[in-house]
């Protein structure tokens, strides 16, 4: 049900977002959605698992076969009977007809086509499996470089507002040279941190330029075609950890297929359990032979009639090959119990450490956002102390530089924050359904 939600929800995306210059998270998604390779590939598996689980494929309806054949020839005819008569003649005219129709069909071989179509039926579902594990991934892979973006712009914004502080530092430090209250070195400083934020600047460009290139190939667009990401803000969800450890067993991909497959070996062990049992056949053959001859013993030959005959085969010995599947069988399906639990372990680890980096990068965003703050009112508290000759230039250097640090602190616990909190829906399998 959830495959067919998503499927259905980018039937009415709307096209236009794929021209568009912003677009949200949500609106990024779908587009991903509807145009990743990966998922359309996992989705033909699945077509694939769908069309081969029937009846007839697994062997459980009957086969039916007709032939027909018309034989026309020319002979020359020179019998004698027994009675003394002889016949003798040239190109007779000799015509036959062969049909028959035949039908077979195994109706029971040890519960084989049974087994085989819960094998089908488990195929199928590893398929969806499969089509739901692949939404995921490209879901979470196009949120973690979205909320990258959103990351970036906010440092975009962070190193402007210091430049254009770094720029009245530099005019009050200039201005306190021209009139012989201030050093040079301390114009010479401002001048050299104000470069300093606008290589920053540079840098932060350059890492939105390529991160939007990363965004552009998920959504197979020009990696060079421009866009800006509509949302300005983290959107960081409140989560409780005890109502999280349970889905893993529910919704992860990884081990929904790791359980499927257990379940293949099981119905893998009912198929060659199968073979060691009686295997009945109904056979049934309608026959028309006409033959037709201008001279000869027999003028007309017609036979037609139906037969049907009922064969039981009973195994008796095979090397004990069955014996030997059956082994290995219970061995695979020891092993894949215990790939099944290793599984489990790794995904519960990353569980816990998701969500604990979550609550560390919550508290420290709560903390880092007051000092913030702080930093912001020391800042100008410094500056006007420095136009007012009051302090000096290292005491509003050393401000400055407290404000970029707290500033960069707090947009990366909120980036760390919400990158966990999406990796914890990715795990638990809730990803999909935000």
């Amino acid at each position: 049900m959830r495959i067919k939600a998503v499927l259905l929800s980018l039937l009415f995306a709307n096209a236009v977002l794929s021209q568009d210059s912003s677009f949200t998270a949500k609106e990024a998604v779908d587009m991903a959605l509807k145009q990743n390779l990966d998922i359309q590939i996992a989705s033909t598996d699945l077509d694939i698992a769908k069309a081969n689980n029937n009846w007839g494929n697994a062997g459980g309806l009957p086969i039916v076969a007709g032939n027909i054949v018309n034989t026309e020839a020319i002979s020359n005819i020179n019998q004698k009977l027994s009675n003394g008569s002889s016949i003798e003649r040239n190109s007779v005219s000799n015509s036959s007809i062969n049909a028959n129709l035949a039908i077979s069909w195994r109706i029971f071989n040890g519960m084989r086509v049974r087994s085989t179509m819960e094998r089908f039926d488990a195929m199928e579902k590893m398929g969806t499996i499969a089509v739901a594990q692949q939404i995921d991934q490209v879901i979470f892979d196009v949120l973690n470089i979205y909320y990258n973006l959103i990351r970036l712009n906010k440092q975009v914004i962070a190193t402007k507002a210091i430049i254009d502080l770094s720029k009245e530092r530099l005019k009050i430090a200039e201005t306190r040279f021209n009139v012989g209250n201030g050093a040079k070195t301390d114009m010479l400083q401002a001048k050299i941190d104000l470069n300093a934020q606008e290589v920053n600047l540079q840098n932060i460009y350059k890492q939105v330029s390529n991160t939007k290139a990363s965004m552009n190939t998920l959504l197979k667009k020009d990696a060079g075609a421009s866009f800006h990401p509509k949302e300005e803000q983290f959107s960081i969800p409140s989560i409780e950890y005890n109502s999280l450890v349970s889905k893993i067993d529910q919704q992860n991909p990884q081990l929904l297929l790791a359980q499927q497959e257990k379940l293949n070996l099981m119905i893998e062990k009912k198929i060659i359990s199968s073979q060691r049992m009686p295997s009945v056949n109904l056979n049934s053959n309608t026959v028309l032979n006409r033959s037709k001859s201008t001279a000869g013993f027999f003028l007309t030959n017609q036979t037609f009639g139906p037969n049907i005959g009922l064969g039981i085969g009973i195994p008796i010995f095979n090397g004990n090959i069955n014996k030997t599947q059956l082994k290995v069988n219970s061995i695979q399906q020891k092993r894949q119990e215990l790939q099944t639990e290793q599984l489990r372990t790794m995904l519960q680890r990353d569980l816990l450490i998701a969500f604990q980096e979550y609550e560390n990068a919550v508290s420290v965003s709560k903390v880092e956002e007051s000092n913030v703050k702080l930093a912001e009112e020391n800042n100008f508290i410094s500056t006007e102390r420095f136009k007012k000759l009051q302090s000096n230039s290292i005491e509003l250097r050393q401000a400055q530089l407290s404000l970029i640090e707290a500033q960069d602190r707090y947009i990366n616990a909120q980036y760390r924050a919400q990158i966990a909190a999406t990796a914890i829906l990715y795990i638990t399998g809730e990803i999909s359904k935000q």
